[in-house]
């Protein structure tokens, strides 16, 4: 599991090394942190940072927004799949990427950043497509996106057990994790209310599965919807 949670960490940081300590997210002292306006990571600050494509983002900072994103009012748990993301990345594998195939798929993955600028899959099917249009200079932002998302969930446990799981703020996110690992699932099954296990296909290094914990949906869920 280590030497996975290795090479996910240098392929997103470009280093060989991890030097944060597993933690996983403490949402009493992310509100206290987004919601001063004093703060330093004060939410709309740092969301608009983000948004800018701001280079500079710390892990620390990530956290909060992608944590931080679960205590705001638009956060909306279990987000149906994007069906057209789906086909329109499938259509472009399969016939190529036209200009005009390009330029749908960022105007579709637009759509769905408008509404969630933590969608993965939005983010790298915009950035996928802006590389194909030539415009490297978006792909590279889409990318410093994807990977600060991606290396605060692989810093927030190491996958072993439902104690020391992944915390994801989206389902779809445990399967983007497994696909930078370059592994495939072969079965999910519930091992909790809020943590699940995907069980993944044989590979070269034997590995098994990982945990991945989902409380932060579940609890918005809950406390929006639930009577």
């Amino acid at each position: 599991m280590k030497r996975l949670i290795l090479i996910l960490f240098a392929l997103v940081t470009g280093s060989a090394l991890w030097a944060q300590e597993s933690a996983a997210p403490n949402y009493n002292d992310i509100r206290q942190k987004v919601f001063n306006p004093k703060h330093p990571n004060y939410y709309p600050a740092l969301v608009k940072r983000y948004l800018e494509n701001d280079s500079t983002l710390t892990l620390e900072e990530y956290r909060n927004l992608y944590y931080g994103y679960t205590l705001q009012e638009d956060f909306v748990p279990y987000q149906r799949e994007h069906q057209q993301l789906f086909d329109i990345r499938r259509r472009m594998a399969q016939s190529g990427a036209t200009v005009g195939l390009c330029s749908d798929a960022r105007r579709q993955a637009q759509t769905v950043l408008d509404d969630n600028p933590f969608d993965l899959l939005a983010i790298s099917t915009y950035g996928i497509a802006s590389l194909q249009l030539g415009d490297s200079t978006t792909w590279r932002q889409m990318k410093l996106r994807q990977d600060g998302i991606l290396d605060v969930i692989i810093s927030s446990g190491d996958g072993e057990t439902p104690e020391s799981a992944f915390h994801v703020i989206s389902i779809e996110h445990e399967y983007e994790v497994l696909n930078r690992l370059g592994l495939e699932v072969e079965k999910d099954s519930l091992v909790s209310p809020t943590v699940e296990y995907l069980k993944v296909k044989p590979n070269a290094d034997d590995e098994q599965g990982f945990y991945f914990d989902f409380s932060a949906c579940r609890n918005v869920y809950d406390r929006k919807y639930s009577e």
